[in-house]
C-alpha cells in the first residue's frame, strides 16, 4: 500500500513499520538500555577531517570521546567503538545503508551486524532522516543487544 506523506513524499507499508519501530525504541519489550547515547555531535566538511563527539551513559557513569574519520559516520561509530572497548568490545562485522524514501529529506535505514570479543554477532537497525543519527542508534541498540547477551 502507497500513502502520500508529510511533503508530498509517498510511504510504504515498509516505511511506516521502520517508522513505527524507531519511535518505539526498536527494541524487542524485555530489553533494556545498558549503555545510552546523551550527546552526539558530528563536524565535516571541506578541507577538515570528519569529527565526532560522543557522551554516554553506562552504569550511571558518563563517558565522552572525540574521534576522526573518513565520514562523519565512521568517526562516530570509532568514537563508540572506543568508548566501549573496555567494557566490551565491539567490531563492527557489517554496515549497510538503504533510501527508504527519496529526495534530500529520504527516510534512510542503517542495518548493522556487531560481534563482540567472544565471538557473540547480533544485528541492529534504526532508521532517521539524518544519517549519522541513525547510525549511531543502531550501533548502540546492537551494544546492548550484546550486553544482554553476555548477562544471561
Amino acid at each position: 500500500m502507497r500513502e502520500q506523506g508529510e511533503n508530498g513524499r509517498v510511504v510504504t507499508d515498509t516505511d511506516l513499520m521502520t517508522i513505527a519501530k524507531e519511535v518505539m525504541g526498536n527494541l524487542v519489550p524485555e530489553e533494556k538500555h545498558i549503555i545510552e547515547l546523551t550527546e552526539l555531535a558530528v563536524m565535516t566538511g571541506t578541507k577538515m577531517m570528519p569529527t565526532a563527539s560522543v557522551k554516554s551513559c553506562w552504569k550511571a557513569k558518563s563517558f565522552q570521546l572525540l574521534k576522526w574519520g573518513v565520514g562523519p559516520v565512521d568517526a562516530a561509530m570509532r568514537a563508540i567503538q572506543n568508548i566501549t572497548m573496555n567494557r566490551i568490545n565491539v567490531k563492527l562485522k557489517e554496515y549497510r545503508l538503504e533510501a527508504l524514501t527519496g529526495g534530500s529529506e529520504a527516510l534512510a535505514e542503517v542495518v548493522i551486524k556487531v560481534e563482540d570479543k567472544d565471538g557473540n554477532v547480533v544485528s541492529a537497525r534504526a532508521a532517521n532522516e539524518d544519517i549519522v543519527k541513525a547510525s549511531v542508534s543502531a550501533m548502540i541498540t546492537g551494544i546492548n543487544r550484546l550486553l544482554l547477551l553476555q548477562r544471561k
